[in-house]
Order: C-alpha cells, then sequence, then structure tokens
C-alpha cells in the first residue's frame, strides 16, 4: 500500500471521528463549529511551521489562495447542506465529489481511466446512495448547494494536485485554515454561544483531529498515486462513520445498508487491485 493511499484512510477516519465528535456540541452554531476548527488548525501550522523555519507565504500564492477559497467554499457549504436537510442526504451530496474529481483529473490532468473503473467508481457512489438515501423532498437551492459542495470538493484535489510538492503541506492547509476562519468568524458574530470550560476542551479536541485530517489528506494528494484513486479512497469516510455509529452511537442498519457497504468495499478494492496491477506494469513498458 502506498504512502498516498495509507494517508488518505487516516484522512477520512480521522474525518469521521471528528464529524461524530460535532454531535455533542448542537448548541454550537455551525459557523461557529468551523470557526473554531479553522483557527486552532491556523495556529497549529503557524507554530509547526515556525519551528521548521518554513515560510508562511509560500510560492504558488494565487494557487494557494484559490485552495483556500475553494476549500472554504466546499467546507461552508457542506455544514449549510447538514444545518437545511436530513443529514443521510447532506453525506450523499458530500459523496459526489470524485464523480467530478474523476472527470476533472481526466479533462485537466489528462489521467486515463479504463471502462472498468468507471464502472468501479460507479459501484462505490451506487453503494453510498443506498447506505445514507437520498431525499427527493430538498428544494432547488438546496440541491444547488449540494451540488456546489460536491464539484468544490472535488476540485481540491486538481488544485492541492497542481500546487504539487513546490509548498510544503502546512503551508496549503495554513492558507485555507486562515482564509476560512476570517470568513466564518465574521458569518458567526451574530449568531455567537460562548462555549463553557466542557464544550471547549471538546471543539479543542475537534478543532485538533480536524487539523490531523487536513493534514493528511493534503500530503496524500501530494504523492504520485492516481488523483481519481485517491478521490474514490473517501468513499471509505462512510464506513468509519458507520463503525462509529454502530460501537459508540448503538445505531443499527438494515439490510440494504449492509448491501450498501458491500458495493463500497468492492468499488474501492477493485480499483485499488487495477491500480496495483497497472503500477506493476507501467516500469517495464
Amino acid at each position: 500500500m502506498s504512502k498516498g493511499i495509507k494517508y488518505m484512510l487516516i484522512s477520512t477516519f480521522c474525518f469521521s471521528a471528528m464529524q461524530s465528535l460535532v454531535k455533542y456540541l448542537p448548541e454550537i452554531p455551525i459557523f461557529e463549529h468551523i470557526f473554531f476548527r479553522s483557527i486552532i488548525g491556523w495556529l497549529l501550522c503557524i507554530i509547526i511551521l515556525k519551528k521548521d523555519n518554513v515560510s508562511i507565504i509560500g510560492k504558488n500564492n494565487k494557487m494557494l489562495v484559490f485552495r483556500g477559497l475553494v476549500g472554504s467554499m466546499s467546507m461552508f457549504s457542506f455544514f449549510y447542506l447538514l444545518s437545511r436537510i436530513p443529514f443521510g442526504t447532506a453525506v450523499a451530496f458530500k459523496y459526489l465529489s470524485p464523480v467530478f474529481t474523476t472527470i476533472l483529473a481526466v479533462l485537466i490532468l489528462k489521467e486515463k481511466l479504463k471502462s472498468l473503473q468507471w464502472f468501479y467508481l460507479m459501484l462505490s457512489f451506487s453503494g453510498i446512495l443506498l447506505l445514507k438515501g437520498f431525499d427527493p423532498r430538498i428544494s432547488f437551492f438546496d440541491l444547488g448547494v449540494g451540488l456546489l459542495a460536491a464539484f468544490s470538493g472535488g476540485w481540491l484535489f486538481i488544485i492541492i494536485r497542481k500546487i504539487g510538492e513546490d509548498d510544503h503541506h502546512l503551508v496549503i492547509l495554513h492558507y485555507f485554515m486562515f482564509i476560512s476562519a476570517t470568513i466564518s468568524g465574521f458569518a458567526s458574530i451574530d449568531s455567537w454561544v460562548s462555549p463553557n470550560m466542557s464544550q471547549a476542551l471538546l471543539i479543542l479536541l475537534i478543532g485538533i483531529i480536524g487539523f490531523v485530517a487536513q493534514n493528511f489528506f493534503t500530503i496524500s494528494i501530494q504523492q504520485k498515486d492516481n488523483v481519481s484513486l485517491l478521490s474514490i479512497l473517501r468513499y471509505t469516510e462512510a464506513i468509519y462513520a458507520l463503525m462509529i455509529g454502530y460501537f459508540i452511537f448503538a445505531e443499527t442498519y438494515s439490510w440494504v445498508s449492509i448491501v450498501g457497504i458491500v458495493m463500497i468495499f468492492l468499488g474501492v478494492i477493485l480499483t485499488m487491485q487495477m491500480k496495483r496491477r497497472a503500477s506493476k506494469i507501467e516500469p517495464n513498458t
């Protein structure tokens, strides 16, 4: 298993853990959650970069700002969906992003996908729809926001790959956290709720886990693995979420959910197998 794959799997697990912790703080407004998560991550980036004597300015400034804006768009639109429509439907939108990533990778990065890889992608995505369900009763505006969340989430893979290894992964993360903290800070002024001590400690933990998740996410994409493959691995976040729900929140699942889990696993595993075989053939060609 390559570093890119390992880092992406760690990232998806941390994202799932962070989202489960957020469930314990429903009294904290969404924009405030984003602000605390972003400001904690930004401070950690600054501390580590200063310690390692790495400039926080970076080299690809325009692309770094663009990554921060697109990342903020993805986060804000997804959190908006969480506050407006059922959780399962919101998450179903989130997992549309690998479809956009794959299409953009083919168009922009000139990656080549075999017909079987497209089939495996749709197999995993169909599993997500079975697992999470889809609520057709959402408004057209919510539908537009959902597609925006999916597109911007998929676009992130392409932007980070375009930035490449020229910039430190924490520099990339620093721009994103700073921009999202600034926007969410202004947006949360009118609905601000001051957390108590226990809430503050939980918010700190959420921020640290979110930082780790974003850190491994960025490093993963900077590796040489196929971007479309890494985007498909994001589907494992749903599996982690199910495990957390079962063991921590005592949630139960229907047979349809189980079928969805199997489809997700099959799509991811078969895609990884095909990629592994291709990597063995390429050096000899």
